[in-house]
């Protein structure tokens, strides 16, 4: 029973974890810095909890109940989490304008991630240590006991990522699942508090004898790999997560199968940590093999992947989304399952050695549990923000498997022939990481077997993502992850379409919000001297490394500038931020919000065309204004447009749609929407002789390539009809909301 407790703990964590990482990322925008400021909070109320509660384990009479309190601790500010998030969400917007969106945005998002998750954390970090107080009463246990609570809890955090990552807010939505946690929790209290027992003073472990100097020595080797391991795993996770993002699209699915593999196999880990703790082997002896273990399986990860992906190919499957999610799962054990699953034996079986050092069992577990969490927030900082853009991903991963290695030969062995056979092994394995392993001559990203006339100009690794500029027959193009294009010279017309299409049916249009930037051609557009109205343009782009790129690329092809002065002219503003984030916090409003089209499915796109979205978006806009979202047929279903259409149709009295192109097979269309009803612009083409004229003589290629009279006039042959005036086709459909974001889990 009491594992049961512990394996529960570990799913209502997770599940925590999951959805406030997406619920501040809808706060404070879906950037990098955000997610990591979040991540540490967390961490940081997980350290800090599992230090303070150490402290005080040696002392409990009960710890079983204390294990309880804890449990309604966690419950009680899951719930004054939801109240202090809805005041957030009122002065937020207040306080973002205040700071603006430079720097000191950023130790502001952490102050208020802080007090919004860390009082939780906090009251997390201490479960594992206070149950291996109530737990171990024979140190000689403590290392295979500690082993089999971290492997337990493990796996139930695998299933809670499982859950709260594949099926419960789509079932129940963010809301209902976070109340479902702390039910949990309750119930996990509930059933402590009815199991407690005090401690006698007899079940406690002796007072620890003075350290010999020989003894420190171990034991600072002991919290060393302790910080190593936490620093290791969490800094690989974030490498492992870029990796899989070069060959999968990147959805909630396929983030959450990865998260699920490393966690099952740190759960497998620990398990079999728990047995090799009952072996009659030298613990130091044993905790090099494992670590020099590691850092060999890191070394050949690269090349693995690369045969595993056939060179860093996309997956895809013609299946069902159950065979799609099997075949992610299959690449990813085979890529990260061992390198996870041996490192996982790393922390666990630490605590073996920790076994001669221990005096409490609740106050050495919390002890390595803080230092190891410590290791994991500055890795998974370190490697997000300064290792991938100094080293590239490659780079950093060898170098991480050298750290491994190093940290090996700091395990006091002593020097018996087992020993120096394993130092001269770690010596054997640095050679091979900078020879027969070294990855730097690996590619990064790849070109699509359809366009393998294409080459890769420049690419940069930056702490979002991989940013590729190609060049190849359609002009040049701005990739993400090798296979998320951005747009290109070459569809400059369908481009310049998405601004000259909105801005000639409401030519009276001065100020303009574009969310998304990509190549700089559709924002570009509207600075054209046709549109003399226009003012100012904001343009808002998510990826810094985007922006570096179409400066570098697209501003001068052949002594052209295709962005049309974007990144010149005085009249717009590029901005690098979350649009999404910006439209709601900046208090800024404009005469005209126009979207760029965004692949639903992809992690954190659906939100953009959630409810909430659509009413910030509503507030920005001056009287008359007009919002524009472009939607790409080609990668949705009939289902996914309705849901989209009735959802827009919640927030605004008028929604209109247009084609922008004629391309079979790559239709792109438009939701135009408007606060107030209004009339379609005058056309003084009356009769069909004088409408067919524009298409008259034009072939499909023609038609396909835009090249037809375009002017005021012809915009109306792009015209699709007045959603408005059909709200009943769309009734049935569920609206997509930021609680239950149907589009992103469906799509």
């Amino acid at each position: 029973m009491i594992f049961l407790l512990v394996f529960l703990s570990g799913v209502a964590g997770l599940v925590y974890e999951v959805l406030w990482m997406k619920q501040l990322g809808l706060l404070f925008g879906n950037t990098s810095h955000a997610a990591a400021a979040t991540l540490a909070a967390f961490f940081a109320g997980i350290a800090v909890g599992s230090w303070f509660w150490a402290q005080r384990c040696r002392r409990m009479r009960n710890p079983l109940k204390v294990f309880a309190l804890l449990e309604v601790g966690i419950a009680l500010t899951a719930l004054l989490y939801f109240v202090i998030l809805a005041l957030f969400y009122r002065i937020y917007p207040s306080v973002y304008q205040g700071f603006g969106s430079g720097s000191m945005l950023l130790p502001l998002k952490f102050g208020l991630a802080l007090l919004l998750v860390f009082p939780p954390a906090f009251c997390m970090g201490g479960t594992i240590p206070v149950m291996g107080q109530y737990l171990i009463r024979n140190m000689s246990k403590f290392g295979t006991m500690s082993a089999m609570l971290y492997g337990i809890n493990t796996l139930g955090a695998a299933v809670g990522a499982c859950l709260a990552g594949f099926y419960l807010p789509l079932w129940l939505g963010f809301e209902a699942t976070c109340l479902s946690a702390i039910v949990v929790s309750l119930v996990i209290a509930a059933v402590a508090i009815y199991l407690a027992k005090p401690v006698v003073p007899e079940d406690v472990a002796e007072e620890k004898k003075p350290e010999k100097p020989a003894e420190r020595k171990g034991r600072w080797a002991v919290l060393t790999m302790c910080f190593v391991s936490g620093f290791g795993v969490l800094a690989l996770e974030v490498l492992w997560m870029r990796m899989f993002a070069q060959v999968l699209e990147n959805s909630v699915y396929t983030f959450a199968a990865i998260l699920v593999v490393v966690l099952v196999s740190l759960s497998l880990g620990s398990l079999i940590s728990a047995g090799l703790a009952r072996l009659r082997v030298a613990p130091f002896t044993m905790l090099m093999v494992l670590t020099l273990l590691g850092s060999l399986a890191i070394g050949i990860t690269p090349l693995i992947f690369m045969k595993v992906t056939n060179q860093l190919e996309i997956i895809v499957s013609m299946g069902t989304w159950s065979d799609y999610v099997i075949l992610i799962y299959g690449k990813v054990i085979l890529t990260i399952g061992t390198p996870a699953l041996l490192l996982g034996m790393v922390f666990p079986y630490l605590l073996k050695t920790e076994e001669k050092y221990a005096d409490s069992a609740g106050r050495s577990l919390g002890t390595l549990a803080a230092i190891n969490t410590a290791g994991a927030i500055i890795g998974s900082l370190l490697c997000g923000f300064v290792f991938l853009e100094a080293w590239g991903m490659w780079a950093t991963m060898q170098r991480l498997a050298v750290i491994y290695t190093c940290a090996a030969l700091i395990i006091p062995c002593g020097w018996t022939y087992r020993a120096i056979a394993l130092k001269g092994g770690c010596a054997i394995l640095l050679l091979l990481h900078f020879s027969a392993l070294d990855p730097s001559d690996l590619p990064i990203n790849s070109i699509d077997r359809l366009r393998m006339q294409e080459r890769i100009i420049e690419t940069w690794e930056g702490s979002d993502c991989t940013v590729a500029v190609a060049e190849g027959p359609q002009g040049i193009s701005i990739k993400v992850n090798s296979h998320y294009g951005l747009g290109s010279t070459g569809a400059f017309m369908q481009e310049r379409m998405q601004a000259d299409l909105p801005l000639m049916v409401h030519p009276e249009t001065g100020s303009i919000f574009f969310l998304g930037v990509g190549t700089g051609v559709t924002a570009g557009s509207a600075l054209h001297q046709q549109f003399s109205n226009v003012t100012s343009i904001v343009a808002c782009e998510l990826v810094p490394e985007v922006i570096t790129a179409a400066k570098k690329y697209i501003t001068n092809v052949q002594g052209y500038d295709y962005t049309g002065g974007l990144f010149t002219d005085p009249r717009a503003k590029v901005i690098i931020e979350d649009g999404r984030h910006y439209i709601m916090a900046s208090g800024e409003t404009f005469d005209m919000v126009n979207s760029d089209l965004f692949v639903p499915f992809r992690s954190g796109a659906g939100s953009l065309y959630s409810l909430e979205h659509f009413e910030s978006v509503r507030a920005a806009l001056k009287p008359g204004g007009v919002f524009v979202q472009w939607l790409p047929l080609y990668q949705l279903t009939e289902y996914e447009v309705h849901i989209i259409a009735r959802t827009m149709l919640e927030v605004f009295d008028q929604v209109t749609m247009w084609r922008s192109n004629f391309q079979p097979g790559e239709e792109v269309i438009a939701f135009v929407a408007q606060i107030e009803k209004t009339p379609l612009p005058k056309c003084d083409i009356d009769s069909r002789d004088d409408k067919e004229f524009a298409v008259k003589g034009k072939t499909s290629r023609d038609l396909a390539d835009l090249a037809l009279p375009f002017n005021p006039q012809t915009i109306l042959l792009f015209y699709c009809g007045n959603l408005s005036e059909a709200e009943d086709l769309f009734e049935d459909y569920p609206i997509n909301t930021d609680n239950k974001p149907v589009i992103e889990y469906m799509s």
